[in-house]
């Protein structure tokens, strides 16, 4: 049974008979009603050829880094929903409990997410990777599984009590073997007063001795989500950076996404390798990210500009 839910529930943890070179870890974006005080909070575990262990990274919005390693007999898990355990600290996809206390830094409190927006799944697409999520061959999974959410709670921030409620949330995870070699992921639920949430991830994939591009692009606006993907046709027309800017456009048949993302400096946080955290890369969680959203023929429907945006590039 735990086999079959798992792949209907990608969100949940993909890992209990896995023993050597996998990583699995989940990606919490935890934003405040002012957008003053961000952190990325990333529970996961590593499992290498001869060791394994769990960990909690927490990325400051100021670019600081703090890791958090655990035994990994300290990790444990629900085999029938997402409800993970690492230490004192407990993750769902509905609340996250916090006891993280270091020589310099301490993060502690309960959060709790309501007015989830979830990604719809069918039996074809259990996740926003759609069919590709059911290839065994593949060396890196993802899921989008919170969209949105508002918030609720607080956090002590180093004996600093900061207010959360009413804030916005994303959730999101990876799991396999190892990271991309090379990578973009841009993210930002903060448009303002518009209701709109961006969500990219677009990776160098190994395939049959060689590799290709594959991404996912989720555009939510009003109630609708537009989907750019691999599996549907979707086409990356352009991507490049340069100056501490980003420019990416997709397209369908239907649509096109343009954006420029502004980014400067960012934190360096751990990836996979083959199971090992052995990779820096660098994340900013400063970005500002320029939306552009039409159709083929050049109508304009939603041009607008997200902050407090979550940007890698990696390459």
């Amino acid at each position: 049974m735990y086999r079959l839910h798992r792949i209907k529930t990608p969100e949940m943890f993909q890992g209990k008979y896995k023993k050597k070179r996998y990583f699995e870890g989940w990606y919490y974006k935890i934003t405040d009603k002012k957008g003053r005080n961000s952190f990325a909070v990333i529970p996961g575990i590593a499992i290498g050829e001869w060791s394994s262990h769990a960990f909690i990274q927490v990325l400051h919005q100021n670019h600081k880094v703090s890791h958090f390693n655990f035994d990994i007999s300290e990790f444990q898990f629900n085999t029938k929903k997402f409800e993970i355990m690492i230490g004192d600290n407990y993750f769902s996809k509905t609340r996250i409990r916090l006891n993280l206390v270091g020589e310099d830094f301490s993060l502690q409190g309960d959060l709790y997410f309501w007015d989830i927006l979830e990604y719809s799944s069918t039996c074809l697409k259990p996740g926003v990777m759609g069919p590709f999520l059911y290839h065994p061959w593949m060396e890196c999974y993802m899921d989008i599984v919170n969209i949105q959410h508002k918030i609720v709670g607080h956090l002590k921030v180093s004996g600093k009590k900061i207010n959360y409620t009413d804030g916005i949330g994303y959730l999101e995870k990876n799991w396999g073997r190892s990271m991309p070699k090379s990578w973009v992921w841009v993210q930002s639920n903060h448009f303002g007063e518009d209701d709109v949430s961006l969500s990219i991830n677009i990776g160098k994939i190994p395939c049959m001795g060689g590799s290709f591009i594959g991404f996912v692009g989720l555009f939510r606006f009003r109630d609708r989500i537009f989907m750019f993907t691999t599996y549907s046709g979707a086409r990356i027309r352009t991507l490049y950076t340069g100056d501490h800017k980003l420019y990416l456009t997709l397209t369908d048949c239907r649509f096109r996404l343009d954006i420029i993302a502004y980014y400067g400096e960012g934190g360096k946080i751990l990836a996979p390798v083959d199971g090992r955290m052995d990779r820096t890369i660098v994340e900013s969680m400063n970005a500002v990210i320029k939306v552009r959203f039409s159709d083929r023929f050049g109508n304009v429907y939603y041009e607008g500009l997200g902050t407090s945006g979550g940007l890698e590039v990696t390459e």
